[in-house]
């Protein structure tokens, strides 16, 4: 019994569905052609056909069955051998068939709550009537003149998942929302700094063509980002995550409605109780409202736990279509890069992100070298910050072994003459060709002018002036961003 319970249970709520959808079906010509097909093919072999008659059978004989066993019944004398058997077979078979009959009665009343009614004058006099005695129930119960709400376990940690997903998925709308803000922001920054290269490159004297050309180049790319780019993504964020998500969040509106009547049902139904249990006799519009509340709350615990199946399955579908969007944009933007790379450091260097920094680091050291030659930019530059506010007093830090050499350094050079002769020259540059790079062992940190804040791991360059040397600090340029300043030797390490 169980068995047939089970097959013919889900067969007979979905009979009506599976009638409605092969009316819509025989509307195409194809659809009608196949059957015509079927129904020549079956001449002879039945003369029950067309598919409509055939999905009703089911439903007419199972409940042909109680009446088919009740008379095997009636007509079996007690002492037969099968006698206690059919007994407990029509018992059972009953049970089937109000089980089969219960599911269709809620099937039929929640697609009463979510199907389309038009309310009449009568109804909402008659609504707001029961907004007033439900309204009076809960007040009942929040003062404890009545009963504690009923409470279904099952069905509240359903609905707890039934909000998380919906929160789930506007919270991804939002992070999608807030990645393609991001994004474009960072397109404008590319722009504006593109703008600002093309400025500086295009007035600067000395600059030569195919430089101007390379700058001119990034900013059409950055240009080409800023608009086609972020337009095609915008596109695509909009046509398959935003309206799917859209689609998503609409599937949550029928259950929702459901969940809001069971929720009015449910007060009728606690009423319902408390009159039975002072011994009063509820009207039947009462009662019929109770009833509707049990069939309710077992539609939903029973229909919810597959509907959180589907809607896995469908975000999962939308977050599979957010990774192809992204896929595609990095791609564009990957390739619109490495055409800018490829065309002024060549194919090699265009291929890993390594190999440009590699390109950009051995222009950078010939160009820090060449400079390092000329002797007019050494000392002022380098050590323009550590000839200033050489007073303790001005400092506000007190006198160091650093600072002390600094000090009677900046004396000696305000009697220095405006005259640079070879032989110093070629003295500061066998200064410089004992300069190196170290790498930073240690955060340090330091609130004094002259000092270097820097990070564990920075590359330094090491200035090793005879002039200038401490036993104890080193004078540093930051390879990142040209940074000056002094740092204690332990910290660093040569490399």
């Amino acid at each position: 019994m169980r068995s047939i319970d089970i097959i013919y249970s889900e067969f007979c709520k979905r009979q009506e569905d599976a009638v409605l959808k092969l009316q819509e079906l025989e509307q195409h010509p194809q659809v009608q052609e196949f059957l015509i097909r079927c129904k020549e093919q079956m001449q002879g072999k039945t003369t029950s056909w067309d598919l409509g008659s055939l999905l009703i059978k089911p439903v007419q004989r199972v409940l042909k069955y109680p009446l088919l066993l009740r008379e095997l019944h009636s007509l079996t004398p007690n002492t037969h051998q099968d006698y206690e058997n059919l007994t407990a077979a029509v018992k059972e078979i009953q049970e089937v068939a109000d089980n089969i009959n219960e599911i269709k009665r809620r099937k039929d009343i929640v697609e009463r709550i979510v199907g389309d009614k038009k309310r009449t004058d009568l109804s909402v006099v008659h609504g707001i009537n029961k907004k007033l005695s439900r309204r009076a129930q809960k007040l009942k119960q929040a003062t404890g003149f009545a009963v504690e709400p009923t409470h279904d376990v099952k069905f509240e940690t359903l609905y707890v998942k039934f909000e998380e997903q919906q929160e789930l998925v506007r919270q991804l709308a939002r992070d999608v929302q807030g990645w393609v803000r991001h994004v474009k922001i960072g397109f404008e920054n590319l722009q504006q700094l593109a703008c600002s290269m093309e400025s500086i490159y295009g007035s600067w004297g000395g600059v030569r063509v195919k430089r101007l050309t390379g700058i001119s180049e990034f900013s059409k790319m950055a240009a080409q980002l800023s608009t086609s780019l972020a337009r095609e993504l915008d596109n695509d964020v909009r046509g398959y995550i935003y309206s799917r998500i859209d689609e998503f969040l609409k599937i949550f509106e029928n259950p929702a409605q459901v969940i809001h009547k069971r929720s009015m049902k449910m007060i009728d139904y606690d009423r319902v109780r408390d009159m039975k249990m002072k011994g009063d006799v509820p009207d039947k519009a009462l009662q019929e409202s109770a009833d509707a509340y049990v069939s309710i709350n077992a539609q939903l615990v029973d229909e919810l736990p597959r509907f959180f199946a589907l809607t896995a399955k469908y975000f999962e579908f939308m977050t599979g279509s957010l990774a192809l969007v992204q896929m595609k944009f990095y791609k564009r933007m990957q390739k619109e890069w490495r055409k800018l790379v490829q065309q002024n450091l060549g194919l090699e260097v265009a291929q890993t992100y390594e190999a440009i920094i590699k390109d950009y680091m051995s222009h950078l050291e010939s160009v820090d070298n060449a400079a390092s030659q000329i002797a007019i930019l050494q000392r002022d530059n380098r050590y323009s910050n550590s000839i200033r506010n050489t007073s303790p007093i001005n400092s506000g830090y007190s006198t160091t072994p650093s600072s002390t050499h600094r000090r009677t350094n900046t004396a000696s050079q305000s009697v220095a003459t405006d005259v640079v002769d070879a032989n110093a020259v070629d003295t500061q540059l066998e200064d410089r060709s004992k300069d190196f790079n170290c790498i930073v062992l240690y955060d340090f940190e330091t609130h004094e002018e002259d000092k270097l804040d820097v990070k564990r791991g920075t590359i330094l360059r090491i200035n090793q002036d005879e002039d200038y040397i401490d036993p104890d600090w080193w004078y540093g340029t930051s390879l990142d961003d040209f940074r000056s300043g002094w740092i204690p030797i332990n910290y660093c390490k040569k490399i």
